[in-house]
């Protein structure tokens, strides 16, 4: 296999970590790899920083971008700079520790924005979420059973792996909740009162980028003026515009009967930040329309 189709199967395996458990968690387990795979290195030590800048850049190029991590990487390679020079388990020692240090960083940040999710959490409140992410999946168990309030969960059935992970957490923590298909939300449109939501990034032209069939949900409740509430980490703001997030466009045929459709399709939807009401991070509530 080469160079190019290697790199294809592990962006493809980063879309699938990211469809299964968010880009919080894909970062995390990332990140711990990157550490395990530094511990585990064997090299001379002339290659070691040609290696590791290697990995980086392939890290970087992901399709959709990894925002967070990408933002780690970048840091860790900007605080090894004055250590390559060492000794090859000197360098490596130095290179655990700082990754070590910027993944207990996200983690707190990531537990600061679960405890804003849960301060989001009103009595109560029926609040719709879709493709929900770690950190409001917790948040819901967390107000039920730590601030003690009572509300409701619609939870808009697209991804499998996802929608069974948040109903399983509500049913283990007896938080009242209905699941329907996305497509069946206009029914439920007089009765709920908030939409959580969740991001892989925010450009910097001001695009959320986001699971797909979001920007449908989003924009059917901006018109309903059903407040919608984005939550993520600061580290997930992007320094570049929309199209170089890099959002993943394929092209293949489905049959259907004796019909051939070319389809395409992206992984991943965006939503101008106008659609947003609320923009919660870590440090609180942050402006979406200057």
């Amino acid at each position: 296999m080469n160079t190019t189709s290697n790199h294809a199967t592990l962006y493809n395996l980063i879309r699938d970590y990211m469809d299964a458990m968010g880009t919080s968690r894909t970062t995390l387990v990332a990140l711990k790899s990157y550490i395990d795979a530094v511990k585990r290195l064997k090299c001379p030590g002339d290659d070691f920083k040609r290696l590791l800048l290697e990995l980086n850049t392939v890290i970087k190029n992901t399709e959709p971008k990894v925002i967070p991590l990408v933002h780690l990487i970048e840091a860790f390679e900007s605080e090894m700079a004055t250590h390559f020079s060492a000794d090859v388990q000197t360098a490596k020692a130095r290179a655990m520790e700082i990754l070590g240090q910027k993944l207990k960083q996200f983690e707190a940040d990531t537990e600061k924005l679960t405890q804003q999710c849960m301060q989001c959490i009103a009595p109560q409140d029926f609040i719709i979420t879709h493709s929900p992410t770690a950190y409001i999946r917790d948040a819901f168990a967390r107000a039920h059973t730590e601030l003690k309030r009572r509300f409701k969960v619609l939870a808009l059935k697209q991804d499998f792996l996802r929608t069974r992970e948040l109903v399983r957490l509500l049913e283990q923590n007896q938080v009242e909740h209905h699941v329907i298909p996305e497509y069946n939300l206009s029914h439920y449109l007089g009765v709920v009162n908030k939409l959580f939501i969740g991001a892989v990034s925010i450009s910097a032209d001001k695009k959320a980028i986001t699971g797909i069939g979001t920007a449908n949900v989003v924009s059917l409740c901006h018109a309903h003026q059903i407040p919608v509430y984005l939550f993520i980490e600061s580290i997930k703001f992007a320094h570049t515009p929309l199209p170089n997030q890099n959002i993943y466009r394929e092209q293949k045929e489905k049959k259907e009967a004796d019909f051939t459709f070319r389809m395409t399709t992206f992984s991943h939807d965006f939503i101008d930040l106008k659609m947003i009401d609320f923009l919660i991070t870590e440090k609180g509530e942050e402006p979406t329309k200057k």
